[in-house]
């Protein structure tokens, strides 16, 4: 049963790309193949900010190291003949080291993590004329680039009550980083027909918050003579203020951008996440069911870049300060409910994982996006961990389908001049998210009690 418990580490969703980045997932390498289940059993890095408590689970000192590969498919289908439009980005990699030991009765953890990162990137038009856009690039002014990322260093301590409770805490300092490229129209409706390129401006939005303080707390019941195990957390993020640079350029002759020292802003609410679980520990097996919701402000949902030193000068020299954007990035609550097995093919050293989760969607129908929307989805999941000599290793692959979508949407050309403005053309999204995940885990004794 301790050889079980102790090589059945499970890590907390690591489907990090599915929420373009937004969301804080904590994930790990080791969770890939368990469709991110692990609210119970994991006692590794990853529960620093999924549920420190669990770290009580073994009184060993170990170090873990590990990288995460994510091909997020995100497309595009506009309602005329145009191509689909795909996601050209490149695989994006998440890297994950930690420590974890024990002083007695107390368990101290600390790790350093790609906690979340997305990137999305389609077609641009580049230097093609206007003209020759035809409705290839419909979805410009709803965001073709965005690019989002979560680097967590965190320390957790972990405290055993009795010989079945454990409870733990731990805090967490995140540096995000967020960059947005999409495009406006900035024309007078009656004079100009709207939507038309050549009074687009494209604008490019690089923003970080160096330091976004967060905390986690959770509570593990796992009683000696039982085979069930239960655990539940709860998790914290400061709201991110991310300050940075504007650029941008507009289409000749049709509009052009002016800048004088232009900076930007941008202000993104985090949820409170909870999570709970339960876990059953079979001879050659074991089973974990859990569950997770974001509970989000209303604030998330619409956002906004605050602009300073940008102004928008119109064919007839008409000319406006742009003092405010919208952005892509939208949240709302949503949920996931998941599960895993563990089976022993090989007694003391060869398992296989396998997972499945669904999510809804973080994001609203009538917010998507490409560069930030998020469709949710059933992901499922299958790895090999072997252990040999105190060295664990983890290999593990998911899938994520999406729901497509295909509503009217709430996002619009949003013209500066506030003389012909519409919605953004409608599209259906949809997509796919590819994850590989490695691990290696280290064991070795634990020291002297204090």
């Amino acid at each position: 049963m301790r050889r079980l418990a102790t090589i059945c580490l499970v890590l907390i969703q690591a489907t990090s790309a599915s929420a373009g980045g937004l969301v804080n997932v904590a994930g790990s390498p080791r969770a890939i193949g368990r469709a991110g289940t692990g609210t119970v059993g994991d006692d590794g890095g990853g529960a620093l900010l999924v549920n420190p408590a669990a770290m009580a689970r073994r009184d060993v000192t170990r170090a873990q190291l590990g990288l995460g590969f994510t091909d997020d498919e995100i497309a595009w289908l506009g309602e005329d003949a145009a191509p689909i439009a795909r996601n050209q980005a490149s695989s994006t990699l998440a890297p994950h080291v930690a420590l974890v030991t024990s002083f007695g009765a107390w368990i101290v953890g600390a790790a350093v993590m790609t906690s979340a990162v997305g990137t999305r990137s389609l077609r641009h038009p580049g230097s093609l004329p206007p003209a020759q856009y035809g409705d290839s690039f419909d979805y410009r002014y709803a965001g073709f680039v965005g690019e989002a990322r979560r680097d967590t260093a965190t320390l957790g301590v972990a405290r055993r009550i009795g010989e079945e409770v454990a409870i733990g805490v731990s805090l967490s300092a995140t540096r995000v980083a967020v960059t947005e490229t999409r495009r406006i129209w900035a024309g007078f409706g009656g004079r100009d027909l709207i939507g038309d390129p050549d009074h687009d401006a494209e604008l490019r939005f690089e923003g970080k918050d160096w330091f976004v303080p967060g905390a986690t707390a959770g509570i593990l019941y796992a009683p000696a003579e039982e085979p069930i195990e239960l655990a539940a957390s709860v998790a914290w993020t400061q709201r991110a203020q991310l300050e940075g640079d504007v650029t941008g350029t507009g289409t000749n002759p049709g509009t052009q951008l002016r800048f004088t020292r232009p900076s930007a802003m941008l202000r993104l609410a985090q949820p409170v996440v909870v999570r709970t679980g339960a876990r059953y520990l079979g001879e050659r097996f074991a089973i974990e069911l859990g569950g997770d919701l974001w509970i989000t402000p209303t604030s998330a949902k619409r956002t906004a870049w605050q602009i300073s030193g940008v102004r928008v000068v119109d064919e007839s020299t008409v000319d406006v300060d742009l003092t405010e954007l919208a952005s892509r990035a939208s949240l709302r609550t949503h949920g996931a409910v998941r599960g895993a097995v563990d089976v022993e093919l090989i007694g003391g050293f060869l398992w296989a994982t396998g997972g499945y989760a669904f999510t809804t969607g973080g994001t609203s129908s009538s917010r998507q996006s490409i560069t930030f929307g998020d469709l949710g989805g059933h992901t499922a999941a299958v790895g090999l961990e072997g252990t040999a000599g105190g060295v664990t290793v983890t290999l593990g692959w998911s899938r994520t389908w999406s729901v497509a979508e295909r509503r009217p949407s709430d996002l619009r050309l949003d013209n500066p001049f506030e003389a012909g403005d519409r919605e953004v053309p409608i599209g259906t999204y949809d997509g796919s998210i590819d994850q590989i995940g490695v691990l290696v885990d280290l064991e070795w004794d634990a020291p002297e009690p204090l």
